[in-house]
């Protein structure tokens, strides 16, 4: 009889809940660089030797591209913390993750924001950019917008409250619902 092949991580940390918590962390990372690409782009420009002007397709290209940046290394740093954490803390954080009515909104406003700017970015700028870099900028845009609202009115005092976790059902047939 074969054997199988060496696992691709020795640890066999990839699990689901692993994989979830990355990703998770992957979308807030990304909202973070999002709202960071405005004051990025602006600080380059202030700061650069050369007289650049300002320009509607760097801007839009800047904050995808500090959205993406920020998702990946989020994405790392939350892959290394996984790979070095047990299963029954991975499982806990995936299911305060999952439920939390904090996160969900976070989720549901960056969703909006990015639907109205892909709606109104190319219809406001119309000619500055490319078409391209007005959806994807305008997306990054406005899930960045809806992020920075959802933070915003935590700090202001309307929070999501907190989801109630539901039962993890066992695996043992004697604590089973009849």
């Amino acid at each position: 009889m074969s054997q199988l092949p060496p696992p691709l991580f020795p640890s066999e940390k990839w699990t689901s809940d692993s994989a979830y918590i990355t990703a998770r962390t992957m979308k807030s990372s990304f909202g973070l660089g999002a709202a960071l690409g405005i004051p990025l782009y602006f600080a380059i420009l202030v700061s650069s030797k050369r007289s650049k002007s300002f320009s509607v397709e760097r801007l839009l290209n800047v904050s995808t591209l500090s959205g993406i940046g920020v998702a990946s290394a989020g994405g790392a740093v939350s892959y290394s913390r996984n790979a070095l954490s047990d299963a029954a803390t991975l499982k806990q954080r995936r299911v305060e993750l999952a439920y939390s009515a904090s996160k969900r909104r976070e989720d549901d406003f960056g969703t909006i924001g990015a639907v109205l700017g892909i709606c109104l970015v190319p219809a406001v700028l119309w000619t500055r950019a490319g078409l391209l870099d007005m959806t994807l900028g305008g997306g990054t845009l406005g899930y960045g917008s809806g992020f920075l609202t959802h933070h915003l009115q935590n700090l202001l005092g309307n929070t999501a409250g907190k989801a109630p976790e539901p039962e993890i059902p066992s695996d043992d047939p004697r604590m089973r619902r009849r």
